[in-house]
């Protein structure tokens, strides 16, 4: 019964945060759309999804990406709802979608965080794998899209704006009372599913977690140590790490600073640990997301080929340090 409380109380807590995040997000921007204004923005995004033969609403989406990665797949899995987009082109748009965060997290994580804890060598090896995921993801998207989608070609172009044209004597422009009904009933029934959908999932994965049933990656900390040759002391900050990157990596920095580990063992370990923590928070967190906003099908693809890049990435950079540090 405390299980299931407990469950209950941080699924109930995650709903409240993430659902406001997709409120806004998915609500925001048809708004936008409704007013117009993402036309604007039409050629920062256009190239990179010609690039990829992807339609105009995965441009747009991608711009999206940049300021969030949640607005830009609520965005994309509208347009699919929408049927503006193929099952290949929402995969592709929803792998492309994560591209930014990779070069995102340099200003607003490695350099603030990371760099002070580790000194500028070990933060740049660690912004590597950040970037190379970056990099593969968006190879991906574009050698796939060249080689299995056709060049998309539309009548019409999704940063074309929903306002009538003043010249046209039809044309009654909307008050703000009206777009935000429009702006409403538009989205209304997508985003109950989409809240629905978190819910359930994160409640499943919540209830896993505080029973112990995935106890076992744990279990895989210490072997993983021994394999690499690597001292005791490195379970603690790599369990920390498994949970709480920030954490992790202060705990590391502190036996750096007492010389109980080298800068060669603190940086293979926190890459090895990266092996185990990114499919923990895919499936805690990144997982009943994607199902949410994407469905089981979609999310669970998307899911799989991003938490693939990222683990190829941290393996690579791994070995890399492995061999020449």
């Amino acid at each position: 019964m405390e299980i299931l409380l407990l469950s209950l109380e941080t699924t109930m807590l995650l709903i409240f945060r993430m659902g406001s995040v997709m409120f806004i997000s998915l609500f925001g921007i048809e708004l936008f759309m409704q007013m117009g204004l993402m036309k604007y923005l039409k050629p920062i995004g256009t190239p990179v999804a010609k690039l990829a033969n992807l339609p105009s609403e995965s441009a747009l989406s991608f711009l999206a990406a940049i300021g969030s990665m949640i607005a830009a797949h609520t965005m994309s899995a509208q347009f699919y709802a929408d049927q503006k987009m193929s099952d290949r082109e929402l995969l592709l748009t929803g792998v492309l979608n994560t591209v930014p965060f990779h070069f995102k997290e340099t200003l607003t994580f490695q350099l603030p965080i990371v760099l002070p804890l580790l000194g500028f060598r070990l933060c740049m090896i660690y912004i590597a794998a950040f970037w190379l995921t970056g990099i593969l993801k968006l190879g991906f998207v574009i050698l796939w899209g060249r080689l299995g989608l056709h060049p998309a070609v539309q009548s019409e172009d999704a940063f074309d704006d929903f306002a009538c044209d003043p010249m046209d004597p039809d044309c009654v422009p909307r008050s703000l009372k009206q777009l935000l009904a429009d702006t409403w009933f538009a989205r209304k029934k997508m985003y109950i599913r989409m809240v629905t959908l978190l819910a359930s999932i994160t409640f499943l994965i919540q209830l896993l977690m505080n029973s112990g049933l995935l106890g076992w990656l744990e279990a895989l900390i210490a072997p993983l140590t021994s394999v690499l040759d690597l001292p005791a002391a490195v379970i603690g900050p790599i369990s920390a790490y498994i949970f709480s990157p920030t954490i992790g990596i202060t705990y590391m920095s502190n036996l750096m600073n007492q010389h109980v580990v080298t800068s060669y063992q603190a940086i293979v370990s926190l890459l090895a640990g990266g092996l185990l923590m990114i499919p923990v928070t895919r499936l805690r967190r990144t997982l009943p997301r994607y199902i949410a906003i994407y469905g089981l099908k979609h999310g669970g693809i998307i899911c799989a080929l991003t938490t693939g890049f990222s683990m190829l990435a941290r393996g690579l950079i791994l070995l890399w340090v492995l061999m020449f540090f």
